[in-house]
């Protein structure tokens, strides 16, 4: 890992299918870095892409709007359709809202959600239009966490509530076309996880058009399930679910 900036996109050469792989919210792509380093032992090339704003200073964050996020995510898409004939996409957390939106609107073969954000269980995001003309940033409430997994949870600390507003119209717009996506979908999550509100994934569940619909619940782990205890567990059953 050393001289290696792990909040940068990386991008690993392999077979003429391609991954991509997209961070959550205020993180950067180390979240997924290692999904990707495992993917790649197994053959497939891998982008993990750097959404606009992240990665850099706070301040960068609050001048990107959901579309641009969008954005971000289409032009790893395209970079790899110039090099693969066949793309999967993968996402976390917010990452995995935009792993949906991209397969609404593009050729995909198949699609991972980890812990998708379609819906957040902090009751106070929803008042985020409003609450950005009074209050500029939220914190993060983390506890210590051992080193295994902090190196690779390089996000911001606070959270601007503007961008909480972008997540907010980011998750409407996905789930207005959830009909589109007809592709095979597998879902992990954690029945620990305190961000992200069950009835987001039940809202995928019963959206998408899927013949093949795939569900993996962790027992032990927390929001963070590409770093955590059972990481292990989540980069085998996505090995398993993208084979051919």
């Amino acid at each position: 890992m050393e001289n290696i900036d792990l909040k940068q996109e990386f991008f690993f050469s392999g077979n003429e299918t391609g991954c991509l792989l997209i961070h959550g919210f205020t993180s950067t792509p180390a979240e997924v870095r290692e999904l990707g380093e495992n993917l790649n032992k197994v053959g497939y090339t891998v982008l993990g892409v750097r959404l606009a704003g992240h990665g850099t200073v706070l301040e960068d964050m609050e001048k990107f709007k959901y579309t641009d996020w969008i954005q971000s995510a289409e032009d790893g898409y395209a970079r790899l359709r110039e090099i693969c004939s066949t793309i999967h996409v993968i996402g976390h957390s917010m990452g995995g809202v935009l792993a949906l939106c991209i397969a609404e609107n593009t050729q995909v073969n198949k699609v991972v959600a980890l812990a998708p954000a379609l819906v957040t269980k902090d009751p106070v995001a929803k008042y985020a239009g409003i609450a950005k003309h009074f209050m500029r940033y939220s914190q993060w409430t983390e506890g210590e966490r051992p080193e295994e997994e902090s190196q690779y949870l390089l996000g911001y600390s606070k959270i601007p509530v503007s961008s909480v507003h972008e997540l907010n119209k980011l998750q409407r717009f996905t789930r207005k076309s959830l009909h589109k996506i007809t592709q095979p979908v597998l879902i992990i999550h954690a029945m620990k996880d305190n961000a992200i509100h069950e009835r987001g994934i039940d809202l995928i569940v019963n959206g998408v058009s899927s013949n093949e619909l795939k569900r993996l619940h962790l027992k032990h782990c927390g929001h963070n399930i590409t770093v955590e205890e059972e990481k292990g567990k989540v980069f085998q059953a996505v090995i398993d679910f993208l084979e051919p």
